[in-house]
């Protein structure tokens, strides 16, 4: 099989922005031979150009969104251009194509191509080098140009003389006498700054003067090439070696991710120089340029795992980490080469490798694990996800996707061979000492399982399909060798001996045309599809049939989560060797709970990466100014006189900001200044402190103390009670679901995320018995002996279930627990009201006096600013939660009303004999006409039509509510207070009138409905 390259509208259109840059500039090729061509990179034609194709003007390419429009002020003498384009939208042939380019039009000969890893190093050398690469660019340029690709590796010590590098010395010395020539050399920023291979000074000189290959390099005034900008910041060390050191008159930069200018700062910038072509993420999921992603991860949210905080480190001798267990508070301190298994068997194989200076730029000083995970103070670890059970949840999950997508993809006219990649965090996880690792050898074995069941699902299917005979071949074949289905690629590798790990890395990492097929050059199945690495093949590697990412243990990553999923993003090739368009493919990406929210954070990352819309201000005019009242002409006018634009109506550089502060109407895609509040601008509601002072008594009368009482239960009636909840069986099987969140295009363009189970599995943990009983004691304050004898009791008489102590099982003893209690206790509780200071409240200072304002969200999420305040509402505001509360702030207009209000949220808690608190709504004070009593009314508002629609357990709530006022009544003589449910069909004028014509007999009648 041979991949069929393809030249893409948008990689023609990235080629076009390129090769324009060079347009109509001076460039003197009277420079020697070995050199490239000399131009200025301060010719204004060039910055005429890139300005060109900044604003739109070049036919078919698109603006630059006018934040994006930087140009670096240093490095002058070197020109810095650009090109952003999404992971797996072939930036690799861009900017190998770029080469052909501009040697065809302006006689450039000499590259460097610089990249951050040997995965990317492997992965560009095999495309470029490849023959379907040789042949598609042959076709192009008619076999007129030549590509010769130079890779520069580390250096063996050798006796005898000290000769250059041969990938240098065929660079440099190549000639542009040789028609149809170019060189690249292709090599790490780790090389880029081998004092051992680039600064030493050799037995040979090359060019007739240099002995030294930075020296050789420059004289050759490279253009450089950079892959994965972001892996390359300015004041990088590798970056300074290629300004000074090599000295090129250019650095072309291609990457779906740019490096941001201070990671510290407040205010992000990305660190754009001179960015001519634009094809983002939400252009590149929108137009289906790349697969959509499919989110996955295991829930089980009926266990607590054991989670870890770093606290801080000390850097000095011996290094130490301290970490807290956040619900235990206990401490850990741990030294490197620690295991983390000391504060959770879960954590087993994960140990310290190093304290303080991390390779991760936004942390400087922190812990690196042994899984490549890096923590900062104050992060934290989750155990559970660590754990043998959750490893197996996820594999067989993982599996069970594979084979769904797998048998989709062989059914297609051309077949498609799909890839799954796995991410873990051991090596000897995967490749044990002498053998297998434990990981390889559980995943084998739930691959034989599944193999099993498919192929028997598959033979029970119809036996005339030419094409699940086949598919059941191919599966028999993986089961017969299992080993062959996988493979992995780890960074020691490189250095192995044992050759089926060298075959194992060649076909992952160098070959990638052999694992898109389904048999091998001798004609037998080709079976390997699943690859196993420790975030090595993190970035640049990617194959275009991965169609599944699966992330076994949370691995820390600096990387954005768009290059997470980049590994397979771009789109699949069938067995023809022919990239397949037009059609939707997803990538599923499996990741553990503690990531659940992996999905938001990569639509988020999508969705931000479209930097600020460029504004059409002519356009804008008519709608404006009509919005404004002035007349288009006035509009025009004031914004020509404003001096932010010029005769165009084009905004002028460095005058965005200001345009906007004068014109706001204009700031299309800006939040409104009062829809991001800082924490400190709340939106408030006055208390009219005249209002207050009419219902202070009422007010500070139910914010009084007052504690619940219960009868004591005998023993007798306690052991009833367990005996009554064990013989229901409450033994619960813990059950965990596979949540789906798949990427999809809403109607305005935006990625948003569609939610949805893809599936359901078992969960095996038990508590400790003692444990068990702790807890059960714990949450329903029952003696732990008679749990106990309870428990020894039901076992005597039908055995408890093996997995009987688990955190099901527990919720649903307390459930029973609690459902018992409600209906036992409805009559056996009282409330006691408790002297002393009354002290700060929701509406009143420490000293009782009326607070100036509240926070609007503690009366109200509404604010109707077109209804008028009446006169004797306790607020200067109408602010409400429903359409029922609006109407009784409107309604409430009877002469007998003194003043009434909004009970603020949670100010009044009456505590509830069954666990937790129930709040009333609405308080009234209210006069009779003669005014010879005053009365007291607290309402709950219900969203019900009649008492019959209540569940019992807000029936309850009612009833304790009742018991509470009354209890305030009997022990306050002096003030009468009625409460009162409030349902649908009562309207406040109707309750009121009732209250005054009956005050003592309202609320039971109306709990009585």
């Amino acid at each position: 099989m041979q991949i069929r390259l393809q030249t893409l509208d948008h990689q023609r259109r990235a080629l076009a922005a390129l090769t324009h840059v060079f347009h109509g500039v001076d460039i003197d090729r009277k420079s020697i031979l070995e050199a490239n061509p000399v131009f200025d990179p301060s010719d204004p034609q060039i910055i005429h150009n890139i300005h060109e194709l900044q604003n739109g003007a070049v036919k078919d390419l698109a603006s630059i969104p006018s934040s994006w429009r930087q140009r670096a002020t240093d490095n002058t003498h070197i020109l810095g251009v650009d090109t952003k384009m999404e992971t797996g939208t072939g930036k690799t042939l861009v900017y190998t194509q770029f080469m052909y380019e501009l040697n065809r039009l302006y006689g450039f000969t000499k590259f460097i191509i610089l990249v951050p890893s040997t995965p990317i190093k492997e992965g560009t050398r095999s495309f470029i080098t490849s023959d379907y690469a040789r042949q598609y660019f042959d076709d192009i340029y008619e076999g007129r140009v030549n590509l010769r690709l130079d890779v520069l590796e580390s250096q063996k010590r050798s006796k005898g003389r000290k000769m250059f590098p041969s990938a240098i010395t065929d660079f440099v010395q190549t000639s542009r006498l040789t028609e149809g020539h170019i060189s690249a050399l292709l090599m790490t920023d780790k090389m880029l700054q081998s004092k051992a291979t680039m600064g030493a000074i050799y037995d040979q000189t090359v060019l007739g003067m240099s002995c030294n290959p930075y020296e050789a390099l420059r004289e050759t005034r490279p253009i450089v090439i950079i892959d994965e900008p972001h892996r390359f910041r300015q004041e990088n060390k590798a970056y300074q070696t290629i300004v000074n050191e090599l000295q090129p008159q250019a650095i072309f930069r291609f990457g779906a991710t740019f490096p941001e200018k201070d990671p510290k700062a407040k205010s992000k910038s990305t660190d754009y120089n001179n960015l001519v072509f634009n094809l983002g993420a939400v252009e590149a999921f929108n137009e289906q340029l790349v697969k959509g992603v499919a989110v996955q991860y295991p829930e089980d949210t009926g266990q607590k795992s054991t989670r870890l905080r770093l606290t801080n480190i000390s850097k000095s001798k011996p290094k130490t980490a301290n970490f807290e267990n956040i619900d235990t508070k206990k401490t850990l301190t741990l030294h490197v080469g620690d295991s983390l298994a000391e504060a959770s068997g879960d954590f087993s194989g994960i140990t310290i490798e190093d304290i303080g200076k991390t390779e991760n730029a936004a942390i400087k000083s922190g812990v690196t694990l042994s899984n490549g995970q890096i923590l900062a103070a104050r992060d934290t670890i989750t155990a559970q996800v660590y754990s043998d059970t959750y490893q197996g949840v996820m594999m067989k999950r993982a599996i069970d996707n594979h084979f769904e997508t797998e048998w989709e993809n062989f059914q297609r006219h051309v077949k498609v061979k799909t890839l799954t990649l796995f991410f873990i965090d051991s090596i000897t996880s995967y490749r044990g000492e002498g053998g297998p690792g434990h990981l390889r050898l559980r995943f084998e074995e739930l691959l034989k399982d599944k193999l099993k069941q498919e192929i028997e699902r598959h033979n029970q299917k119809s036996s005339d399909s030419a094409v699940r005979r086949q598919y059941v071949e191919y599966l028999q074949a993986s089961l017969t060798n299992l080993q062959a289905t996988n493979g992995g690629y780890f960074s020691n590798d490189n250095s192995s001996r044992d050759e089926d790990i060298k075959n194992e890395v060649d076909k992952i990492l160098r070959d990638k045309q052999s694992l898109l097929s389904f048999t091998n050059p001798d004609g037998t199945p080709n079976t390997m599809r699943f690859i196993f690495s420790k975030w090595t093949l993190r970035e640049g590697w990617d194959n275009p049939n991965v169609f599944q990412i699966v992330k076994l243990r949370s691995s820390g990553s600096e990387i954005s989560k768009l290059q997470e999923v980049g590994r397979g993003l771009r789109l699949p090739i069938d067995v023809n060797g022919t990239r397949l368009f037009n059609e939707q493919f997803y990538l599923t990406y499996l990741v553990d709970y503690t990531e659940k929210s992996f999905a938001d954070s990569l639509i988020s990352e999508i969705n931000n990466d479209v930097g600020t819309p460029n504004l059409s201000i002519i356009e804008s005019i008519p709608e404006i100014a009509k919005n404004i009242g002035m007349t288009e002409d006035e509009l025009a006018k004031k914004i020509q006189n404003s001096g932010f634009v010029d005769w165009k109506f084009n905004l002028l550089e460095d005058k965005e900001n200001e345009f906007y502060k004068t014109f706001p109407e204009f700031a299309i895609g800006k939040v409104k200044s009062d829809k991001v509040l800082s924490k400190d601008e709340k939106v408030k509601v006055g208390i009219r402190k005249d209002r207050y002072y009419e219902l202070k008594e009422l007010w500070e009368t139910v914010n009084a103390k007052c504690y619940l009482s219960l009868k004591n239960l005998t023993t007798k009636e306690i052991d009833k009670c367990l005996d009554d909840i064990l013989i229901k069986d409450i033994y619960r099987g813990q059950k965990g679901r596979i949540t789906q969140e798949k990427l999809t295009t809403g109607e305005n363009g935006a990625i948003t995320a569609l939610s949805s189970t893809k599936g359901i599995f078992d969960v095996y943990d038990t508590l400790p018995y003692s444990e068990w009983l702790k807890q059960a004691h714990k949450q329903t304050y029952l003696p732990l002996d008679r749990i106990h004898a309870a428990l020894v009791r039901y076992n005597a008489t039908k055995k408890l279930h093996d997995f009987f102590f688990n955190k099901s099982t527990l919720n649903e003893f307390v459930t029973q627990f609690n459902d018992w209690m409600q209906k036992y206790f409805i009559n056996k509780f009282s409330y006691t009201s408790i002297g002393g200071p009354l002290g700060k409240t929701a509406l009143t200072d420490v000293n009782g006096k009326p607070l100036e304002h509240i926070v609007q969200g503690n009366i109200g999420i509404y604010r109707d600013q077109n209804a008028e305040v009446p006169e004797k509402f306790l607020y200067d505001a109408f602010v409400y939660d429903s359409h029922k509360e609006q109407e009784n702030i409107r309604d409430s207009i009877m002469d007998e009303i003194v003043v009434y209000g909004k009970i603020p949220r949670r100010s009044i808690r009456i505590p509830l004999y069954f666990g937790g608190t129930t709040s009333p709504d609405f308080m009234y004070v209210l006069k009779t006409k003669d005014g010879k009593l005053s009365l007291n009314f607290i309402i709950e508002t219900k969203d019900y039509n009649s008492m019959k629609e209540v569940s019992d357990i807000e029936e309850l709530r009612f009833k304790s509510a009742q018991e509470f006022f009354n209890s305030i009544r009997e022990d306050n003589q002096n003030i009468q207070i009625t409460f009162s449910p409030q349902l649908k069909r009562d309207g406040i004028q109707e309750m009121l009138e009732n209250i005054l014509r009956t005050p003592q007999q309202n609320s039971q009648n109306n709990l009585d409905q």
